[in-house]
């Protein structure tokens, strides 16, 4: 990764953050043209992360975004973006069918599937780590699964410690809101059953001139609301909006038993909040309103029964969480399983089997198009291990093998038979299109720095290419060996074609 690469990320994570309430348009759409220019598709994921949130910022359809940040994710085979992807995917289903069982399940399921994902380390960037275990603390929190996502803060500040990057500090901030966010919202869905708590977690203020200011104003806001619910002592050493102090009064006079003066002042608070308060803190300021002297007892008692099963709809939805992750868990090591039977550890071709499984589902196909095989051997690889060792002729492997996976398309296959002979089988090709590709593959591997793996290493290979209709398939490899001996016979690093 360049520097300029660094820095473009760094602009897309600084654009990420203003998004909301201070979205710049032209300066995402200037970071895209560059990272177009440059084919940075992971800055471009963020950058389409930065205009799905200006979207939601101002009550639009981000569906657009979310569904580019996917595509991206797939592409670039990122796990860390790809979770980032499917939380955020997951949150808008959240949002948008709260009260839907059905959109429920789908934002649950993307979530797993998210989690799964950052089961693993990877060498990835640690800001696109963090990002992704963020947006699953932050969904987690929105789906009521308040257990997982504190999981998930904490991994993200373990994995931030001593991070003093930029990116890492804004990433720290968000850490930090959201802790506080889920910490009082847990507190107040606990009062709301009539478990008030009396200690919770002690969130000093570490507000500084780089937070931005509404994030202060939210979060002095919400520690001042903390305490009321816990029943702490106010600290008023820092600015509180007017209307959060109000709340918090009503608040401690619940706590206290004076309901008519936290009816009164819970009611004053109503107006005009100045951010978005968490889900139990509002319904709890509701039932202080509703539980005002004179309200029918059995309004109270029915209110109070709908917290209850609010709250241990909360725990079953929490269980039933942990039990989709270890289903989803399952199923991608089953999946691996699958692909390692098939996957060659050394180059990620297919192998032996899945040259076999390859046939056979070809030997299903109704098409009677034309096919072309490629039996490609390294010059001289015997050589390569005596003079370089098997660790440099590992890495010859491995480096065919890219080249090789960027020659092929999904219809076709391209596989490592064992040692240092692979094959490639080219779909429904046009005339022409083998020898072009076997040319391709010659230049490629002619061209390549393999000075990089040892001084004074060079590669060639000879390549033999047979075609012939999908019947002839089973006969084809051994008809491109005898096209391959032909190719070393006239010397290597050559093309030798025959035709069914």
């Amino acid at each position: 990764m360049t520097d300029r690469h660094t820095d473009a990320i760094e602009e897309a994570y600084l654009l990420i953050e203003a998004a909301q309430g201070h979205h710049d348009a032209a300066r995402v759409e200037a970071a895209d043209r560059e990272a177009i220019a440059h084919s940075w598709h992971d800055v471009r994921l963020l950058l389409h992360f930065a205009r799905s949130l200006a979207c939601l910022d101002a009550g639009l359809d981000d569906t657009e975004h979310v569904d580019a940040m996917l595509a991206a994710a797939v592409a670039l085979d990122s796990p860390a973006l790809l979770a980032l992807s499917l939380a955020v995917k997951a949150d808008r289903r959240a949002r948008n069918h709260r009260n839907t069982t059905a959109a429920g399940d789908s934002a649950s399921r993307l979530l797993a599937q998210a989690v799964v994902l950052l089961d693993h380390p990877s060498d990835e960037p640690v800001v696109h780590r963090a990002a992704a275990l963020i947006q699953v603390g932050s969904v987690a929190h929105e789906l009521g699964l308040w257990e997982l996502a504190l999981e998930y803060y904490e991994r993200t500040r373990q994995l931030m410690a001593g991070d003093t990057s930029p990116t890492g500090r804004r990433q720290s901030r968000v850490v930090a809101i959201n802790e506080l966010d889920l910490s009082l919202d847990w507190a107040a869905g606990l009062a709301g059953i009539g478990d008030w708590p009396t200690r919770t977690e002690d969130f000093a203020d570490v507000t500084d001139a780089e937070w931005p200011p509404i994030w202060v104003v939210e979060f002095h806001g919400n520690r001042d609301l903390l305490a009321a619910v816990a029943g702490l002592p106010a600290d008023r050493g820092v600015p509180v909006d007017e209307r959060v102090a109000t709340l918090s009064d009503a608040i401690r006079a619940a706590r206290a038993g004076d309901a008519a003066r936290a009816a009164q002042l819970a009611e004053e608070a109503t107006e005009d909040f100045p951010y978005q308060l968490p889900t139990h803190v509002y319904l709890l300021q509701l039932a202080l309103i509703a539980k005002r002297p004179g309200t029918n007892p059995t309004a109270i008692r029915y209110g109070d029964e709908l917290a209850r099963l609010r709250w241990n709809d909360r725990l079953d939805r929490m269980a039933a969480m942990r039990d989709a992750i270890a289903v989803e868990r399952r199923r991608q090591d089953h999946e691996q399983l699958s692909r390692d039977v098939v996957v060659d550890d050394l180059t990620g071709l297919a192998n032996r089997r899945g040259y076999q499984a390859y046939l056979d589902t070809l030997g299903n196909a109704t098409d009677h198009g034309s096919y072309a095989v490629m039996m490609i051997d390294a010059d001289h690889f015997k050589t390569v291990n005596d003079r370089f060792g098997h660790d440099v002729g590992d890495l010859v492997l491995v480096r065919l093998g890219h080249i090789l996976a960027a020659q092929v398309r999904p219809a076709d296959l391209a596989a490592r038979l064992g040692g240092d002979e692979f094959v490639v089988i080219l779909a429904e090709v046009l005339p022409g299109v083998p020898e072009a590709r076997a040319g391709q593959i010659l230049d490629a591997v002619r061209t390549h720095p393999w000075g990089e793996i040892a001084s004074g290493l060079t590669v060639s290979v000879s390549i033999g290419v047979h075609h012939g209709s999908r019947a002839e398939l089973p006969a084809l490899l051994s008809d491109a060996d005898r096209s391959l001996y032909e190719a070393k016979h006239h010397g290597r690093g050559r093309v030798a074609i025959t035709a069914g």
